[in-house]
C-alpha cells in the first residue's frame, strides 16, 4: 500500500494538529505504525543521505532522529567498522529501535540515546559525520541544535540535513501546524547564520504520490555543510 495513502487511513479521524504532534514525536499507542509508515516513505531519502555522506571505513557517525531504527543495518553496510550512533526524542522510538538492533548494539557498532539535539549528551568533538532526515522542521530554535550539532563535529566533520521543500510540504495539511518549512536558500542562510558553510545540494525527485486528493511529486533537498 502507499505509503502516504496508509498514513493518511492511520490518522482517519484525529485532527491535522494530532498527525502533526504524532509526526514530530511518535508517542503512545500510535508510535508503532507512524515510525513503520515513514520508514517506507523515506527510504529513498536514507539513500540519498548515505551518498552524501560520504562514509569511508571506520568514521564515527551520528543521525538525529532515527525514527524505529530500520535502516542502522543498511548504514553499517556502507564502509567497514563504521561507529555508529543515534539520538531520538521520542522514548518510544529509542525503544523500539534498540529491540531492532540488539546484534550491532551487542556487537558495540551501534549505541543509541534518548533526548532533545539542542541538549545532546555526547562530548565535544565526537563524530565525523552528523545527520538527519525529516528533522530540521521541528527545530524551533534551529540555532540552539545547530550549535550543539557544531560541538559535537569533529575538526573537518560534516553535517548533512535531508528535507522536504517548502512548496512539497505545503501539499501536505498537517505541515500547518509546528512545521518550519525551507526551500534550499532558506536552509542555506540559517547555516551560515550558525556558522555552517554549505558544500553540496542534491535534489531527490521521489515517486509521485496522492495526498488530501491531489497527485504531485515531492522534492527533497540533501544539503550537506561543513
Amino acid at each position: 500500500m502507499n505509503p502516504y495513502r496508509f498514513l493518511r487511513l492511520l490518522f482517519k479521524g484525529p485532527t491535522p494538529q494530532q498527525m502533526a504532534a504524532q509526526l514530530r514525536k511518535p508517542q503512545g499507542f500510535m508510535a508503532r505504525k507512524v515510525g513503520e509508515r515513514m520508514n517506507a516513505a523515506n527510504r529513498s531519502l536514507y539513500e540519498g543521505a548515505w551518498k552524501a555522506l560520504d562514509l569511508r571505513d571506520g568514521l564515527s557517525v551520528l543521525e538525529i532522529g532515527f525514527g524505529n531504527g530500520l535502516f542502522f543495518g543498511d548504514l553499517a553496510r556502507q564502509a567497514k567498522a563504521l561507529r555508529l550512533h543515534g539520538l531520538d526524542f521520542s522514548k518510544e522510538m529509542v525503544e523500539q529501535a534498540t529491540e531492532r538492533n540488539a546484534e550491532l548494539i551487542a556487537s558495540g557498532a551501534l549505541s543509541l540515546a534518548h533526548g532533545p539535539s539542542d541538549r545532546m549528551p555526547f562530548a565535544d568533538a565526537s563524530f565525523d559525520r552528523v545527520f538527519c532526515i525529516n528533522v530540521v522542521y521541528f527545530w524551533d530554535d534551529p540555532g540552539s541544535h545547530l550549535r550543539e550539532v557544531r560541538r559535537v563535529l569533529k575538526p573537518g566533520g560534516t553535517f548533512t540535513a535531508v528535507l522536504r521543500t517548502r512548496s512539497s510540504m505545503e501539499k501536505m495539511p498537517f505541515t500547518a501546524f509546528g512545521f518550519t518549512k525551507y526551500e534550499e536558500a532558506d536552509w542555506e542562510r540559517v547555516l551560515r547564520a550558525h556558522g555552517f558553510t554549505p558544500t553540496g545540494t542534491t535534489l531527490l525527485r521521489e515517486r509521485e504520490i496522492e495526498f488530501a486528493g491531489a497527485r504531485f511529486t515531492p522534492e527533497s533537498l540533501v544539503m550537506t555543510s561543513v
